[in-house]
């Protein structure tokens, strides 16, 4: 082996090489781990094209072991935008420490937060980058990612908006509940979740009812896993009572929206608030 080559498998395994944009019209990735709560979470940071400082999107998980492959397809239409994007793998997961716990009704108090403050520490650390805008950051992403953001952008001041995929705004036990009769017809699955009597876990409401910060909620009509018939009338309530929520639903529509083109409502967001 060449010492040349050793020395790149050095720089690798320790972390080191891209750490920036190279240089203005330049994409360049950074790999590497950030600390939370006393566990190293390994992360991917991609640049866009241009001249730094960026503003920056730390892109959030759905449930289970998943890593930095979750979200990645956004990263295209972010870097297009101007945003750097960061990913990491779930706490317990890839090459992540920590434990890995899954969210039910019942440790949602607990697991949510913890979550959230690992995605408050990716905040953290974008903030620290020269390259980065740390008065322009953002939170995206899908599913179980809706109720972490909105816990997350309650946690640091450095959120200055959030986009959920298809996360719902209930409680996680009403939610899992409806996720549980999926096998129904549609109807039947939101005529069981009015009866829903059960153990609520981690609600959102109250502190999108507190944030000063925008948020997305981009919802399919159909989605089984999301009841989003209820999340309109919550968002609407929230709406009224001013909380800064705005949300989009797509016709025909399932879970993460596989056919829908919403980039253009998202960019409309982001005029409407000044973020891009």
């Amino acid at each position: 082996m060449s010492r040349i080559v050793a020395l790149c498998l050095a720089l690798a395994a320790t972390g080191c090489g891209d750490h920036g944009p190279a240089g203005p019209g330049a994409i360049a990735t950074q790999e590497d781990f950030f600390e939370s709560s006393g566990a190293r979470l390994r992360f991917v940071l991609e640049y866009p094209s241009g001249s730094p400082p960026f503003p920056a999107v730390v892109i959030g998980h759905g449930s289970g072991r998943v890593t930095t492959s979750d979200g990645a397809a956004y990263v295209p239409f972010l870097r297009e935008r101007g945003f750097a994007v960061l990913r990491y793998d779930k706490r317990g997961a890839g090459a992540s420490g920590g434990t890995y716990r899954g969210v039910s009704a019942a440790n949602s108090a607990t697991q949510i937060p913890e979550l959230a403050g690992d995605m408050a520490a990716a905040l953290g650390y974008l903030a620290t980058r020269p390259e980065i805008d740390p008065t322009r950051l953002g939170l995206m992403g899908t599913s179980q990612a809706g109720w972490v953001m909105v816990e997350a952008a309650r946690r640091t001041p450095l959120a200055r908006f959030a986009i959920a995929v298809t996360g719902s705004v209930m409680t996680i036990g009403a939610n899992i509940a409806y996720e549980d009769a999926r096998s129904l017809p549609i109807d039947d699955a939101y005529a069981r979740l009015a009866r829903f009597s059960g153990t609520p876990g981690y609600d959102p409401e109250p502190v999108l009812q507190s944030l000063d910060v925008p948020t997305l909620w981009l919802l399919g009509a159909e989605d089984r896993l999301v009841p989003t018939r209820v999340c309109v009338g919550v968002l609407d309530r929230l709406h009224q009572q001013g909380a800064r929520s705005a949300y989009v639903v797509y016709a025909g529509e399932g879970h993460g929206l596989p056919g829908a083109d919403y980039w253009p409502d998202i960019d409309a967001f982001g005029r409407r608030n000044q973020l891009f």
